[in-house]
This record gives structure tokens, C-alpha cells and sequence, in this order.
């Protein structure tokens, strides 16, 4: 019977992707595992546009498999504000965002290789669903191979 009911409710606890918050941790992940690096640009990660975007794309079955076998997740929050508890992931923000988003869009994403060379960018000016994504995402690493 219990082995029913953890079938039954295993759909509802779906996994979420693990997403880093640095980008020198996602850096040394990339090189380690031989990864791209994702970088996802937000707006307040609270945002409804955002939290949409994220459940269609980022949070799908599909996509997580995917991505956990291919990128490394690194997520910018362009929202935070500083504050004693967080200056420095704002400082860490801030610096992440002159190098790849100065003009402070969210939400975007860049696709780089391990050393941070931007391999592509995605803005979502139209909705991307999941398939979409990994599509543009497993043609960047395919036209990067080396």
C-alpha cells in the first residue's frame, strides 16, 4: 500500500533545479564537471513574470534532467538591495552584471563556457518553454565543441 501512495504522490514533489548565487563557485563547478555555465538574470526572484517564466521553463521535468546533466545554474537577482546582510552578494551581483547584463535586463539569460566567454544570449521578449531552451542551449554547446 505505501509503495502506491509514493507512486501516486511522487508527481507532486518534483525536484527543483539547483541554481548557484556565484559566479566563482559556478565557475569551478563548470570546469570540473566540463559544463557550460547558464547565467539567468532576475528582477527580485519574487517577481509574478519571473516565477511564471521559471515554473514553464526552469522547474519542468524536462528541463531539470537536462540541466543536470549539461550546465551549471548560476542565478543573478538583480533586486537585491544592499544591506548589511547582504553587501556582499549585491557587491558579487554588481560586478557579475557590468561584466554580462550593464544594461540591467531581466529577466535574461547568457550561455558561456567555463572560462565566462559568452557563448549566447537569451532574452524572453516571447515566452521560451523548456524544449525551446534546451534546444538553443544544446545547439550552443554543439556549435562550440572543440
Amino acid at each position: 500500500m505505501l509503495h502506491f501512495l509514493l507512486i501516486f504522490l511522487l508527481p507532486f514533489f518534483q525536484a527543483v533545479p539547483t541554481w548557484q548565487s556565484n559566479f566563482d563557485v559556478a565557475k569551478e563547478k563548470s570546469i570540473k564537471e566540463n559544463k557550460i555555465i547558464l547565467i539567468h538574470f532576475v528582477h527580485k526572484s519574487r517577481d509574478a513574470k519571473n516565477i511564471k517564466l521559471e515554473k514553464a521553463t526552469f522547474e519542468t521535468s524536462e528541463f531539470i534532467d537536462y540541466a543536470n546533466k549539461q550546465v551549471v545554474l548560476l542565478k543573478i537577482d538583480l533586486g537585491i538591495e544592499r544591506s548589511d546582510d547582504s553587501e556582499k552578494q549585491f557587491y558579487h551581483n554588481s560586478i557579475i552584471r557590468e561584466r554580462y547584463n550593464s544594461a540591467a535586463v531581466a529577466p535574461f539569460t547568457i550561455i558561456t563556457d567555463a572560462g565566462g566567454k559568452v557563448l549566447k544570449t537569451l532574452n524572453y521578449k516571447q515566452p521560451l518553454n523548456s524544449s525551446d531552451l534546451i534546444s538553443a542551449i544544446q545547439k550552443t554547446i554543439e556549435a562550440n565543441k572543440q
